[in-house]
């Protein structure tokens, strides 16, 4: 055959082979991408009551991931409930928790970080016997952290309707993220009470005494000695 010939046939199939080598740089290049955009970032899940970059980088610290699936979270239910809370159930009810945030790893799986509320019947006080494992904070009426929970208490005047009820907020970290001491305690507080000043405004509460800025530990494990 001749030379020129066989060049016609051999040189398509290199242009082909070199067409698909690109197709598929291209193709496994997009999937990367996708893979790193997957999930919600910090800032945005569950109304973006995150926003705030040193809020932001607490929850991704808790969580052990900048991305969340936030599908499993029920904020609606969570509003509702309160709304149509009415001090007849026990505060110690697990049925009535709702989780208003649950956060997950971009692909799902188990709880990474949950922020639950419901009516409690009673504001649990500071007490002494607790202070080698809790650490209590300036905000609402009553609030505690320790390793993986945060429990904070706060008093809600509402208009619509019009009533009076107190407020239990709580965060339970789950992930297998290793954290400890007063940088964990701090960083749980600040996401807590960052979620629990969004729910005070959707309920139109007064009289939360909820801290504006980042709540100051005052006594207990880390609080001033």
């Amino acid at each position: 055959m001749d030379v020129g010939l066989k060049a016609s046939f051999v040189l398509p199939r290199i242009f082909r082979s070199a067409a698909l080598s690109a197709a598929l740089a291209v193709t496994v290049s997009a999937c990367g991408v996708g893979d790193e955009d997957a999930g919600v970032r910090a800032g945005e899940v569950c109304g973006r009551f995150a926003r705030t970059p040193a809020v932001a980088s607490a929850l991704a610290k808790l969580a052990g991931t900048e991305r969340f699936n936030e599908d499993l979270s029920e904020p609606k239910e969570a509003v509702a409930t309160l709304r149509a809370a009415d001090g007849k159930f026990s505060g110690h009810d697990d049925l009535m928790d709702v989780p208003e945030c649950l956060l997950r790893a971009p692909e799902g799986g188990d709880p990474l970080v949950t922020l639950y509320f419901r009516e409690a019947l009673v504001v649990l006080k500071p007490q002494p016997e607790y202070f080698k494992d809790y650490t209590y904070y300036r905000t609402g009426a009553s609030a505690a952290s320790l390793h993986r929970v945060v429990s904070i208490y706060f008093r809600c005047r509402m208009t619509k309707p019009k009533k009076s009820l107190i407020v239990n907020a709580r965060l339970e970290r789950e992930s297998k993220v290793k954290l400890s001491g007063k940088s964990e305690v701090d960083a749980q507080m600040l996401v807590a009470n960052t979620a629990a000043l969004k729910m005070a405004r959707q309920l139109g509460c007064q009289g939360t005494n909820l801290s504006q800025s980042p709540p100051r530990a005052v006594s207990g494990l880390y609080g001033p000695h």
